[in-house]
Parts: C-alpha cells; structure tokens; sequence
C-alpha cells in the first residue's frame, strides 16, 4: 500500500561543548598526519599504521558529533476510505492495521479501539472530508468566506418566509402518496414555490448564492453536484407524459402492499398444506402480481422459525415446524 512518509532529517545545531571538541579533534588529526608524513627514523616511520588509524578515529568522532538526527517517520494511508486493510502509525509509534467493511472501522488484531486510535482516524476522516470539497466540482464548496457570510445573514433575515416555501420544494418517496394525482399535485407545487423562492432570491447576490447553493448545487454520496429543482421536474415530467403507465404502477404497489399486511399467515397455509413445497413454485398458489411479495414473507416465516427449509436442486423444500 502507498504511504506518505514525512521523513526530512533534521541537522543538528552546535554548542559550546561540540564546537570545542572539533576543534580538538581537528587539531589531532593535523598533528597525526604531519608526523605520519614527515617521518625520518625507522622507530618513527613503524608509527605510521597506528598514526593513521588514530587520525581515521578522530574523523569518525567528528561525524558522530555532526550527523543529522533521524526522525521517525509516521505514514499516512493513501486511501483512508479504501475497504481493504489499512496501515497506520499511530503517536505511540506502533504499527497498527485498521479494516473498513462499510460500516465498522476494527483492528486488524482484533483488539479494541484505543482514545490513541479513534483521534487518528478521526483525523484521517477530516483530512479526507476536506480533500474532498477542496477537489470536488461543486462551486458551492468553493465560495469565499465573505460570500458565505452574507448568505447567513439573507437567511437570517428572512428565514420565516424562505422556510414556508421550501417546505412546499420536497421530494418524498413516489409511492409514499395515496394516488398518482396525489404525487402530480405535489410536484406542481414543488414547482410553483420553487419559482416564488427564486424570484425572491433573486433580489440580492447573496440570495441568488444561497438559492443556487440550496436547490441548484446539491451533492449526496452518489453525485457531488445536481439540482434539486431538475429532479422535481424529472418526476412531474414522467408522471404526465406516462400517465397511465405510473398509474398501473401505483396500483400494483398499492396492491402488493396490501397483501403484505397478512402474506405471512397465507403462504404458512399454503405450506401447511402442501409439506416440501419447493420454495420457487409457491407462487403458483397466488395472483401472479403477487410474486415479487412471496419471497419477502417466506423470509419472514424462516426468521420467526415457523417453517424451515431443506435445500433441493436450485431451490428449497419448505416444511412447517
């Protein structure tokens, strides 16, 4: 795995004590070398090995004294969301794996969370969730900070009006409403106060920012920038133009709902019945708009532990217990 390692050695400062021993040690070394060099008798030139090796050691105190300090290094993963394992340092220097399966962020040893190991993620996720406005394209995360001021104080000064309508601007689930006309009705009102907020807003730059920033530029873990106002038009778009279409489509979801409230009792009693029912045939004993619902209330039935299944070719034998 890629690390970022910041790592640059430091050069050490000198003080009066390392100063004065260089000094020594340099002077050694000249007087060393000289007699090495200007040897003229027998006795002084069997000095030479042991003149030249004090004078290799004084290099090597000197060295000592003046190299650089290592600093530990403390690696960062490169992709802190990434769902493989992760390999951090934490402040105590010890190598730690974290695994991310979506949900749950755990140690690799299975050891449990340290305060030491939830401010490091913590910082991670920061440091991430900053990178990520920072590149992304939504010029909402990009406005100055004078900009977003002045929309504070917009909605501050008119946040009783500017609530009412964006109470009406929303975009429940479609089959949350009664009927497909209920859905119509909704979407064109969406609508209609969608555009009182814009030409209110449209009075002032920081009303214009705040508008665009609160319907045209939103973002969600899917898409980074959309507009909210295009999705209300989508929906309103479809309904009319394939009106009859979503209107059978409520009705079948309405119907499939309604089954949903005792499916469970009726597919016991069709097993009841019928002991090792293959699991895929059961249907057959149902209106067939019914079918997508059966495997929702076989589930059920297995988690409540009033039928079991036994496995049969490519599918299961259902028996109650």
């Amino acid at each position: 795995m890629k690390q970022l390692k910041t790592s640059d050695p430091a050069p050490r400062k000198g003080g009066c004590l390392r100063y004065g021993a260089t000094v020594f040690f340099v002077l050694g070394i000249l007087v060393y070398l000289g007699m090495t060099f200007t040897a003229q008798t027998a006795e002084e030139k069997a000095l030479r090995p042991i003149l030249l090796f004090v004078s290799a050691l004084f290099v090597f105190f000197i060295w000592l004294m003046w190299r650089p300090k290592k600093q530990k290094s403390r690696s960062t993963p490169a992709n802190p969301d990434s769902k493989s394992t992760e390999d951090a340092y934490l402040p105590s220097e010890i190598q730690v794996s974290y695994i991310n399966d979506g949900h749950t962020i755990y140690r690799a040893d299975d050891k449990p969370l340290t305060d030491d190991d939830v401010e490091h993620l913590r910082e991670i996720s920061f440091a991430h969730v900053q990178q990520y406005y920072e590149n992304s394209p939504n010029p909402k995360f990009h406005r100055t900070d004078e900009e977003k001021m002045e929309q504070v104080k917009f909605y501050s000064a008119n946040s009783e009006y500017i609530d009412k309508l964006q109470q009406d601007i929303w975009l429940p689930r479609l089959y949350s409403f009664s009927t497909i006309d209920d859905a119509i009705t909704h979407a064109q009102q969406a609508l209609i106060s969608a555009q009182k907020l814009l030409d209110f807003c449209s009075q002032t730059k920081a009303g214009q920012q705040y508008y665009e920033d609160s319907l045209l530029h939103c973002h969600n873990s899917q898409n980074p920038d959309f507009s909210f106002i295009d999705r209300i038009k989508d929906r309103y778009t479809d309904l009319t133009l394939n009106y009859e279409e979503r209107k059978k489509d409520f009705e079948l979801h309405q119907k499939r709902q309604a089954f949903l409230r005792h499916a469970d009792a009726d597919v016991l009693r069709v097993i009841q019945s019928n002991p090792g029912i293959l699991q895929k045939n059961i249907h057959k004993h149902f209106d067939s708009d019914l079918k997508p619902t059966i495997g929702t209330a076989v589930s059920h039935l297995v988690k409540s532990g009033q039928i079991k299944r036994e496995k049969q070719g490519n599918s299961y034998s259902l028996y109650t217990k």
